[in-house]
């Protein structure tokens, strides 16, 4: 889980129907975050009445080491 700052080049798709709250989306309705090549590869979960949480698919994403070089 990180937050949806962290992830920038994800992009929200779909229609959220039921799982769209007053402010942003429940995180109810499973993988609503895709990377620019239209994978879905997380869920947010961004309403109002809770924390803004991106939650990263553990079969879809995958962590490497940082750029040390920089």
């Amino acid at each position: 889980m990180v937050h949806p700052k962290d992830a920038p080049d994800l992009h929200l798709t779909g229609p959220l129907s039921i799982h769209q709250g007053c402010c942003g989306p429940l995180g109810t309705g499973g993988r609503n975050m895709a990377c620019p090549c239209g994978a879905l590869v997380a869920t947010l979960a961004a309403d109002c009445m809770g924390p803004h949480e991106l939650h990263l698919d553990p079969l879809r994403v995958y962590a490497y080491p940082a750029d040390t070089t920089m």
